[in-house]
């Protein structure tokens, strides 16, 4: 029996918890909210929207008695049976939450902030819920016989947290309303954490029929060979026989190969699952964020239509489901497109620029195969385009969102507290900008970037996070160089570069002081280049305390969209300059709200050995940037690098590694 994970929540009158969800769950500690005397309760907060007609005793109603959690056990076999008993939850508290603005506020609360992005983004989208269009916040309760429940299960799993779907079970409905991965429970300390960052992940359904078209190509072609064996000999099976793992750093050894290892992205997201999985029951992995892109595009191209869209593809893979496999065209043969674990810690989502792409492009199109790692004769004979759809893939508008704001989180912008000391502060960038022509033509758009609301809400979110460290999210990098071949060959005679190509590593600030004192990089390379485009400046401002309004440093950024791996530190500069850094025959003058610089800084954290004298080098360098390569496509420009993510460590509450993992081949 299939199990439908989007259930229809465009017709009905029924409430809808919408928060806490799969992108955005509630994280409780057991180690700091409870004691086995039953000193302290566990209650949390759900968002919920309704109609406005509803009164909030209606509301109420239909949540009385109907409410459960549900443990996820294992991460295989039978769904249902991974999955323990269901706990029912007491309601002890409700309220409406108007539309707000922030300026209007006495007082500025967390509440607030994220009700007015709610606002902004999911109910801001006309019809996304019917007619639902109220929010409402409920307070639950977690009784003290299920916590010891609930204790007893991690002591016996030797785990340090459970993830735990909440079961609506609607009233004069078949089936329950089910938002999955929507608890985490915890029992540790928070002074030490580990999580993964990873980004731009390219979800579609075609990518299994893609990997499939080609290896079925190959099937075909030894087929065709019979029992020669000398003709079966020299056909090249590589596609048949890959198979990755992810590794820390890069496997240099077999570069040639992976640049053209035939990538099924998906199956990278599965192969994550399993190595989150592994870390998990070692305790050396807390949660996971996704800073956007998560799908290629929403729309289901040609092939199986099981699916409502890529966003609940994605959701499939993180729960290991799988639907229409019994149906034509099948792929049930092929290991590689099966969903078979499910991801045991919880997630963080925002969403990137192909997040809002409604359809899909063709892969011969500005040579888009190559970013799947596959070749022009590897494509031969696919073909799931239509002229339409070339629009489709550039329509990108707020409503492509909807079924991301209902299933997976319903905010575009957001603050995550971690054990008191660190604020996860995630930031949308917004749709591909049209606004910045350079970048376009470049071939490596901009986005949109930040409304007015958002850089209230930031400033608001940074507030709020007094004198803890804070860590930023988003999908477009703050800033990111513009380096062309005319700049290489320039910078190469500059830099005295003989018998090489120029690299990256020419530009770090250690070398780059051997021709100047400073060591910055901003004075030579554009870095407005495929970030955001609009309030720009003041978010480099804010990142480095030279705000007018918030006077304090950040501490990381972790950010993607450009599937390159570069690291930087931001410095207040005392004045702003003008730089022209020229586009072709025309002048292109860039103000420079700060300073920038790069290396190789994962390394450095390596080398400083003392816990204190980390500590102080990494507060007198803050922010740093670590933009992080793909999980899904391979670069288009500069330097090939392999799929992966980010590993970040925190020990004694300090940053102390964030390593670089990649995929290898077996």
């Amino acid at each position: 029996m299939e199990i439908d994970t989007f259930l229809d929540l465009s017709t009905g009158t029924f409430p809808i918890i919408i928060k806490p969800n799969i992108g955005q769950p509630t994280l409780i500690n057991l180690a700091e909210d409870f004691t086995s005397h039953g000193e302290k309760k566990i209650t949390f907060s759900a968002m919920v929207v309704a109609m406005k007609s509803h009164s909030v005793e209606r509301v109420l109603e239909q949540f009385h008695s109907n409410l459960f959690i549900q443990p996820i056990l294992k991460d295989q076999g039978n769904f249902s049976e991974r999955r323990g008993e269901k706990y029912p939850l007491r309601a002890i508290e409700i309220k409406q939450i108007d539309k707000i603005d922030l300026e209007d506020q006495p007082l500025l609360t967390e509440e607030n902030c994220i009700a007015m992005d709610i606002y902004k983004t999911a109910l801001n989208v006309k019809g996304i819920f019917g007619k639902r269009d109220a929010l409402f916040e409920i307070m639950y309760e977690i009784p003290i016989p299920i916590i010891n429940n609930i204790i007893q299960i991690l002591n016996k799993s030797n785990k340090k947290v459970i993830l735990f779907d909440i079961v609506h079970d609607i009233p004069n409905m078949s089936e329950s309303k089910i938002n999955y991965h929507s608890l985490a429970m915890f029992n540790k300390d928070w002074a030490n954490f580990k999580f993964i960052h990873a980004t731009d992940l390219h979800i579609a359904r075609r990518n299994d029929f893609i990997i499939n078209f080609v290896r079925d190509k190959k099937r075909n072609e030894i087929s065709r060979c019979k029992n020669n064996k000398k003709k079966i000999e020299k056909v090249d099976t590589f596609v048949l026989e890959r198979d990755f793992e992810f590794r820390e750093e890069f496997q240099d050894a077999r570069y040639k190969d992976l640049k053209y290892a035939k990538y099924n992205f998906n199956y990278q997201l599965r192969k994550l699952i399993n190595f989150v999985n592994q870390k998990v029951s070692n305790d050396e992995c807390d949660f996971v964020i996704l800073t956007g892109d998560i799908v290629d595009y929403v729309k289901i191209a040609k092939g199986n239509k099981s699916y409502k869209n890529n966003f609940e593809v994605f959701v499939n893979i993180l729960l290991g489901l799988n639907k229409g496999m019994a149906k034509h065209p099948f792929l049930g043969k092929d290991e590689e497109c099966i969903n078979k674990n499910e991801i045991l810690v919880p997630i963080f989502t925002i969403a990137g620029n192909h997040d809002f792409h409604m359809g899909h492009y063709g892969l011969r199109f500005l040579g888009f195969h190559n970013k799947f790692g596959l070749t022009r004769s590897d494509i031969n004979g696919y073909d799931d385009i239509k002229l339409r759809d070339y629009y489709l893939a550039f329509n990108s508008k707020d409503k492509t969102l909807k079924d991301y704001f209902r299933y997976i989180n319903p905010n575009l912008n957001y603050k995550l507290n971690i054990g008191g000391n660190y604020n996860f502060i995630f930031l949308d960038t917004g749709h591909d900008s049209v606004a910045d022509i350079h970048d376009l033509l470049k071939g490596g758009p901009s986005t949109k970037g930040f409304k007015d609301y958002q850089i209230e809400l930031l400033r608001a979110y940074i507030q709020l996070s007094h004198d803890e460290k804070i860590i930023i999210l988003m999908h477009a990098p703050p800033v990111s160089p513009n380096i062309s071949s005319n700049k290489k060959k320039t910078y190469k005679k500059k830099l005295k570069i003989k018998n090489r190509v120029i690299e990256w590593s020419d530009f770090f600030e250690e070398n780059l002081k051997k021709f100047n004192e400073t060591g910055r990089i901003d004075r030579i390379l554009n870095f407005k280049y495929q970030t955001v485009m609009y309030h720009w400046a003041t978010l480099l401002k804010i990142l480095t305390g030279s705000d007018k309004i918030i006077r304090r440093k950040v501490d990381m950024v972790l950010c993607g969209h450009t599937h390159t791996l570069k690291e930087y530190r931001l410095k207040e500069t005392q004045e702003n300059e003008i730089i022209n850094h020229g586009f072709w025959l025309l002048p292109l003058y860039i103000t420079v709200p700060c300073e920038i610089y790069s290396s190789c800084y994962r390394d450095k954290f390596k080398d400083i050995k003392d816990p204190k004298n980390l500590q102080i080098w990494f507060d007198v360098n803050k922010p740093f940037i670590f933009q992080t390569q793909a999980l899904g496509p391979l670069s288009a420009s500069y330097k090939f690098q392999p799929p992966g993510f980010r590993y970040v460590s925190i020990l004694d509450n300090q940053i102390c590694k964030v390593d670089i993992y990649s995929l290898h081949l077996k």
